[in-house]
């Protein structure tokens, strides 16, 4: 079981049973109830996050008391590579938005596999440059200066690893903490979309029902 769970994370898809085993052996699960804390801002990054299930979201609180929420995830997938590998700090609050199950490897044992599968390097190099640009799309919607196109841009994005049933990141609101925006603001970008027969609304959820009309639209 635990070897399938692993496998399932797409960092870890091309590894054989042996090294799944010697991984599952060494990195043993714990479980995050919802509001629990998966790493904090500002402590050194010395494990890979490893999401087997659930739903964790990244933010920052600001001194001025506002919250950043940077982005939101759900497993199976691993978060803040780029920290860890760098030997940096993390540089969000990762809170569980769900019930989580998640692994915590250690920055050594990752170079150890590595070493051990080769062309692991080539893959993992893929996944951060993946991660760079998903965030430099994600810099590029919060610039969009209408907040209908900045929803339908994250509509869109969304699309790629959740499909077309979409789960909010802490609501309306946590989507507007994420690409810059009010709630009150973020529910009428939706309306627009609704009308234009591109998504429907569902407490907590976005149904996509048409992507080609998650095109730039006039929005306030």
């Amino acid at each position: 079981m635990d070897q399938v769970e692993l496998a399932a994370v797409p960092l870890f898809s091309m590894l054989d049973e042996a090294h799944l085993a010697w991984l599952a052996t060494r990195c043993p699960p714990r479980d995050l109830s919802r509001g629990a804390t998966a790493a904090r801002v500002g402590e050194p990054a010395r494990h890979l996050v490893v999401v087997i299930r659930g739903t964790l979201s990244a933010g920052y609180d600001t001194s001025h008391g506002s919250r950043v929420r940077f982005v939101t995830v759900t497993g199976p997938c691993v978060i803040d590579k780029a920290a860890v590998l760098g030997g940096e700090s993390h540089t969000a609050t990762w809170t569980a938005s769900t019930a989580c199950r998640i692994r915590l490897l250690p920055a050594g044992l990752l170079r150890d596999l590595i070493d051990q599968v080769p062309a692991l390097r080539d893959h993992v190099l893929r996944h951060l440059s993946d991660q760079v640009n998903r965030e430099r799309r994600a810099q590029v919607r919060r610039a969009a200066p209408q907040p209908v196109t900045r929803v339908a841009a994250w509509v869109a994005e969304s699309m790629r690893t959740r499909g077309s049933r979409i789960t909010l990141p802490g609501a309306q609101q946590g989507l507007g903490e994420e690409i810059g925006l009010s709630r009150v603001t973020v529910n009428r970008a939706l309306q627009v979309l609704v009308g234009a027969g591109a998504i429907r609304v569902e407490p907590g959820a976005i149904i996509v029902l048409d992507p080609s009309r998650l095109t730039d639209r006039d929005g306030s």
